[in-house]
C-alpha cells in the first residue's frame, strides 16, 4: 500500500467560509453537514420533482427524493462494505481510514443523497429545454441590455450559459443559493465531471474522456472549485476518491428502480419484463454466459405464487453482487481512485455485472422512456418551462443600470420587470447580489464589469426556473399567462 494514499489528506473540516465555532472534531463535523443537508429546501424540494414520470400522482412511483434516499442507502452499503475489505486485509490504517470509517460514510451517504439536487422540473427533459432556450435568446437579450460584449462574455461567459446541466447546478444550489458552507470534503464528493462548460469536451480516445464529457461546475463556481482542489490535493480534471462510490450507487439504484416503476404504473408486465432481461442479455452476453440468466431464473423460482415479488428477489441478488463487485474494484484500484484519475465508473464494461446493468438500461431506453406515459407530460413540461422563461425574459433585457436600480432600491419606473423580480426567491436574488456586489472594485474593465452583471441576472433567472417543482411550473405558467 503506498504511502501516498492517506484519506487524512482528503477528509478535512475546512469550510468555504470561516466559522467562529471553536474546534471540533472530523467527525462532528460530517455530522454537522448532515443536518445542514436534510434541512435543506434543496432536499424538500425534492420529493415534487421527476424521477422519470413527470407529474406522477401514484406515491408508489419514485420521486427524485425517493430515489435519493435509496442511493443514499445503497452508497451506505457500499462504502460500509469498503472499509470492511479494508479491515479484513488489514489497511485501514495505513489508508488513515482507523477511527474515521463513520466520517467516511457520512460524507458518501450525503454526496448520494445529494446527488440530484441540481436536476430541474421533468428532469433531462427539463435540462434540455432550459438549454435550448438560452442558446437561442442569450445573445439577443445580452445585446439590448449590455451591447457589443467582451472577449471575456463570448469565450467564457456566454458557452458557460449556453449548457444546463444538472451536475454543475447542484453544487450551485448548494453552495450559492442554499449557502450550507459545507466542508471541502462534502462539496468534493458531490462533483462528477471535472470541466466548467466553457472548456471543450474531449476526445473518446483522450484519457480523461470520462472525467469531462459533462459539464461538473460553472463559472460562477470555478474559484470554489480551485480552493477545493488546493485543500484536497487533488490535481487539475481528477476527482475526489468518495464521488467513485456515489456513482455507482446510483447506477445501481437507478437502472432496476426505473423497471420496477414501469411494472408498478402497468407499462410493462412481469412476464414482459422477464422476456426482455433473458432476450437482452443474450444479445449482449452472448449464449455462453449466464450470469444474469440464473439469476432472472432463481428470482423467478422464488416467486411463482408471488409475481410481484420476483423484481423484489432481482433486486436483492443484484444490489448485493454489485456492490460487492464496486467495493473489489475500488480496492483494485485504488491508487487510480485515490489520485482521481480512474477514467471510468467501479462497476466497468468488461464485467458481467456492467453487462447486467447496461442489459436494465437498455430495457428502459426501449420499453420504458419512450412510453406515452412518460413522453406526454414532458410536452406539456417543455411547453411550460419554454413559456415562463419567455415570461420573465424582460428581465434579461434591461440595461445594467435600470435592473441593479430594481434590484437595490426597487425602483418603479419598469413596472412589469419590478413585478417579475419580486416573484424571485429571496435565497436566488441574495447569491446575485453577492456575487455583483464587488464588481465595481475589481480590476474587470467597464464593459466586463457589465457583462459578469449580465451573467449572474441570466444565472438568476435560470436559478429560479431550474428550481421549481412539476407541479409549480404549470401552476406558475398558468398564473402569470392568465390561461
Amino acid at each position: 500500500m503506498s504511502d501516498s494514499m492517506n484519506y487524512s489528506k482528503k477528509l478535512t473540516s475546512l469550510r468555504p467560509k470561516p466559522t467562529n465555532k471553536p474546534t471540533r472534531s472530523l467527525l462532528t463535523e460530517t455530522e454537522s453537514d448532515r443536518g445542514r443537508i436534510i434541512q435543506s429546501a434543496a432536499i424538500r424540494r425534492l420529493q415534487q420533482k421527476t424521477q422519470v414520470y413527470p407529474l406522477e400522482t401514484n406515491a408508489a412511483v419514485r420521486s427524485r427524493l425517493t430515489h435519493s434516499l435509496e442511493v443514499q442507502q445503497t452508497g451506505r452499503f457500499l462504502a460500509q462494505t469498503i472499509l470492511t475489505k479494508f479491515a479484513n486485509s488489514h489497511q485501514l490504517a495505513a489508508v488513515g481510514l482507523a477511527g474515521n470509517e463513520t466520517v467516511f460514510t457520512n460524507i458518501v451517504e450525503m454526496s448520494c443523497l445529494m446527488h440530484d439536487v441540481g436536476n430541474p422540473p421533468f428532469g433531462h427533459f427539463g435540462e434540455a429545454a432550459i438549454s435550448n432556450w438560452i442558446k437561442t435568446k442569450a445573445e439577443t437579450c445580452h445585446h439590448l441590455a449590455v451591447g457589443t460584449p467582451s472577449k471575456l462574455f463570448t469565450d467564457t461567459l456566454l458557452p458557460d450559459l449556453v449548457v444546463f446541466e444538472g451536475n454543475a447546478q447542484g453544487l450551485r444550489v448548494i453552495h450559492q443559493l442554499q449557502n450550507l458552507n459545507l466542508t471541502h470534503s462534502q462539496l468534493a464528493a458531490l462533483m462528477k465531471y471535472t470541466r466548467p462548460p466553457y472548456q471543450s469536451k474531449p476526445a473518446k480516445t483522450a484519457k480523461d474522456y470520462y472525467r469531462k464529457k459533462k459539464p461538473g461546475y460553472y463559472y460562477s463556481e470555478a474559484q470554489l472549485v480551485k480552493d477545493i482542489q488546493s485543500s484536497l490535493g487533488i490535481d487539475e480534471g481528477c476527482r475526489f476518491p468518495l464521488v467513485y462510490i456515489m456513482e455507482a450507487a446510483d447506477d445501481i439504484s437507478y437502472c432496476i428502480a426505473d423497471l420496477e416503476d414501469a411494472v408498478d404504473k402497468g407499462i410493462l408486465s412481469y412476464r414482459d419484463l422477464k422476456y426482455y432481461l433473458q432476450s437482452v442479455w443474450s444479445e449482449y452476453a452472448g449464449s455462453g454466459n449466464h450470469y444474469l440468466t440464473n439469476i432472472i431464473n432463481q428470482a423467478s423460482s422464488q416467486s411463482q405464487q408471488e409475481p410481484h415479488r420476483f423484481i423484489v428477489k432481482l433486486r436483492t441478488r443484484l444490489v448485493s453482487d454489485l456492490v460487492e463487485y464496486a467495493a473489489d474494484r475500488y480496492l483494485l484500484q485504488h491508487q487510480a481512485v485515490f489520485d482521481g484519475s480512474l477514467d471510468e465508473p467501479l462497476i466497468d464494461g468488461d464485467s458481467h455485472q456492467h453487462l447486467a446493468l447496461k442489459t436494465l438500461k437498455t430495457i428502459a431506453i426501449r420499453h420504458v422512456f419512450t412510453s406515452k406515459e412518460k413522453e406526454t407530460p414532458e410536452l406539456k413540461g417543455y411547453s411550460a418551462l419554454n413559456g415562463l422563461l419567455d415570461l420573465y425574459q424582460p428581465l434579461l433585457e434591461l440595461d445594467t443600470q435600470s435592473f441593479t436600480d430594481i434590484v437595490f432600491e426597487d425602483q418603479e419606473q419598469h413596472f412589469l420587470e419590478q413585478r417579475l423580480f419580486h416573484r424571485l426567491s429571496p435565497k436566488q436574488t441574495s447569491a446575485y447580489k453577492r456575487a455583483v456586489s464587488h464588481l465595481a472594485d475589481s480590476a474587470y474593465s467597464p464593459q466586463e464589469q457589465k457583462d459578469l452583471e449580465w451573467y449572474h441576472r441570466a444565472r438568476l433567472i435560470i436559478d429560479y426556473i431550474s428550481g421549481m417543482t412539476d407541479h409549480f411550473v404549470l401552476e406558475e405558467f398558468q398564473n402569470l399567462s392568465a390561461i
